[in-house]
C-alpha cells in the first residue's frame, strides 16, 4: 500500500510503523482522521490574485491503483519523481512493467524537463522508495527498502550521480531507525531522520552524514516519548528542521518541529498544543521555517485562534505554521482538509503548498472562491503564499469526483527549482478535470502531475 492512510488519533497514542513490502517495512506516511473539538470558523485572506493554470500536466497511469511518487527539485531547472508502482505505470516514456504479485514493488527515478518531458534514470525492482533528494552537485540520495533482488533485503541509502549511475550503498543497520525523511546539506552532508524501533521504541530520531555516507552523530529526542520525525529541511548554515509528531500533555498526539544544530543538540522544540494531528513536511527559506499537516480540535498560533472544521463528517483542516529560526511565532493558516506538502522559492519569497478539500466547506475560504465537488474531499488545491506574512497571491482548484476509500489527496508532494518553477504531484480517485480536460483513471486511481510557471 503505496498511499497516505488516515489514522484515528484521539486520546493517547501514536500509530508507529510502516507499510509491509513482504517482510519488510516500506512507506511510513499516514494522515490524521481526528473527532476532538469542535468546528469553527477561519479567517479570510483577501481575494487572491488570477489564479494560473498550470503550464503543463500530466496523467501518470497505471493498472492497478497502486502507484505513488514524491519530487525534488533536480537543481538545473528540472524535477526529479520518485514513483513506485506494483503491476506497471506510464511516467510519459511508456508503460514501465512491474509484477503481478501485489507485494512484490518497484521504483523508477524519473526526470521532468522545465516543460514536463520525462527521462527515466534508473528502475529498482523489488524495492519500495522512501524519500530521495539531491545535493548541490547534482548527485541523487535515495532511502530505499529493498525486498530482494538485486539489492539485500532491508533499508539501504543510496547515492547515485546525475545520469542515475550508482556511486555507493550503504545498509541501514536494523533495530535502530526507521527513515521517513532525508535531506542534504550545502556541503553535501546527508541528514536521515525518523524514529527509534527496538528497546527504545517511539522516538523522534535524527542521523547526520557525510557525503560519503559515514556516520557523524545520532540525535534521539529522549526527553520526548511517542515521538517521530516524518519530515526535514536544512537551512544555509547546516541547522537541520525535523517536522512530525509527539505526544502532548493530555495524551493525544500533536504537530511537532524541532531544530538541530549542525552538531546534533537541540536548540528548541514547538508544537501545536491542542491539536490532534501530524506535521507532514517542512521546509525553509530566509528567516522562516514552515511546517504543513493535518490536524482536528483547536489551537492558538501567533495570537491567533484556530478550530478545525467538519469536513464530510470528519473533524480535520490542514495547517500552514511558520515559525523564525529562531522559533518565533509568525503566521498560520487552517485550510482546506489535508495538504500534501510544501516548498519554498527564493525567486519570488512564496511557499507553495498542495492538497485537498472538500467542495463548498467553510475552510476553503482562506483560499478563495474554489469551485469543488461537495461530496468529495479529494479535489486538488495548488496554493502560493508570501513567505513573510502569509498572504494569499494565489490558489487553484481542480475538481475531482468520486472519493473513494479514505477521504483526500493521497501521496501528495511539492518541489520548486532555482528559477522559482513549481511541481506538485498527488494521487486521483475516479475523475480529475484539469483545465478542458477531465482525466478518467485507468485503474482504481493514478497520479496528477502539475508543473506551474514562476
Amino acid at each position: 500500500m503505496g498511499r497516505q492512510v488516515l489514522a484515528l488519533l484521539c486520546g493517547a497514542g501514536v500509530l508507529m510503523g510502516g507499510v509491509a513490502m513482504g517482510a519488510q517495512k516500506a512507506l511510513g506516511a499516514r494522515q490524521l482522521k481526528a473527532t476532538a473539538g469542535t468546528p469553527g470558523q477561519v479567517r479570510r485572506l483577501a481575494a487572491p490574485a488570477a489564479m494560473p493554470p498550470p503550464r503543463w500536466a500530466r496523467a501518470l497511469t497505471g493498472p492497478s491503483g497502486d502507484e505513488s511518487a514524491r519530487l525534488v527539485s533536480d537543481r538545473a531547472g528540472g524535477f526529479l519523481a520518485m514513483v513506485n508502482y506494483v503491476r506497471g505505470v506510464d511516467v510519459g516514456t511508456g508503460p514501465l512493467e512491474g509484477s503481478d504479485d501485489p507485494t512484490e514493488w518497484h521504483t523508477a527515478l524519473v526526470r521532468y524537463d522545465p516543460q514536463g518531458q520525462a527521462q527515466v534514470l534508473k528502475v529498482f525492482h523489488s524495492a519500495f522508495g522512501l524519500r530521495h533528494a539531491v545535493d548541490v552537485q547534482r548527485n541523487i540520495l535515495l532511502l530505499v527498502s529493498a525486498g530482494g533482488g538485486v539489492l539485500d533485503t532491508g533499508v539501504h541509502l543510496a547515492k547515485l550521480d546525475a545520469s542515475g549511475k550508482l556511486l555507493w550503498l550503504r545498509p541501514l543497520p536494523d533495530g535502530e531507525l526507521w527513515p521517513q525523511a532525508l535531506t542534504t546539506d550545502r556541503a553535501g552532508n546527508i541528514g536521515v531522520g525518523g524514529y527509534t524501533v527496538g528497546a527504545g521504541d517511539g522516538q523522534l530520531a535524527f542521523v547526520k552524514y557525510d557525503a560519503e555516507g559515514v556516520r557523524q552523530w545520532t540525535y534521539v529526542d529522549g526527553e520526548t516519548p511517542r515521538s517521530e520525525g516524518r519530515a526535514v529541511t536544512v537551512d544555509g548554515e547546516g541547522a537541520f528542521y525535523v517536522g512530525g509528531s509527539a505526544e502532548g500533555d493530555g495524551g493525544a498526539v500533536e504537530p511537532y518541529l524541532v531544530k538541530l544544530s549542525p552538531g546534533g543538540h537541540a536548540v528548541w522544540h514547538r508544537r501545536l498544543a491542542g491539536a490532534v494531528g501530524v506535521g507532514h513536511d517542512v521546509a525553509t527559506h530566509g528567516n522562516r521555517v514552515v511546517l504543513v499537516g493535518a490536524y482536528g480540535g483547536a489551537f492558538h498560533f501567533a495570537g491567533g485562534a484556530h478550530v478545525a472544521t467538519d469536513n464530510l463528517g470528519t473533524n480535520q483542516d490542514a495547517f500552514v505554521a511558520a515559525w523564525t529560526r529562531e522559533g518565533e511565532e509568525r503566521w498560520a493558516w487552517n485550510l482546506g482538509f489535508d495538504v500534501g506538502g510544501v516548498a519554498m522559492s527564493e525567486v519570488d519569497d512564496s511557499v507553495v503548498i498542495a492538497g485537498g478539500y472538500q467542495g463548498g466547506s467553510a475552510d476553503v475560504g482562506v483560499l478563495g472562491a474554489l469551485a469543488g465537488n461537495p461530496t468529495s474531499a479529494a479535489n486538488v488545491y495548488v496554493a502560493k503564499l508570501d513567505r513573510v506574512e502569509g498572504r494569499l497571491r494565489w490558489a487553484r482548484g481542480f475538481v475531482s469526483g468520486l472519493d473513494l476509500g479514505i477521504p483526500g489527496v493521497d501521496e501528495g508532494s511539492v518541489a520548486v527549482t532555482p528559477e522559482g518553477r513549481a511541481c506538485v504531484v498527488g494521487m486521483f480517485h475516479d475523475t480529475l478535470q484539469v483545465g478542458s480536460s477531465k482525466w478518467t483513471t485507468s485503474g482504481r486511481s493514478d497520479l496528477f502531475l502539475f508543473g506551474f510557471d514562476p
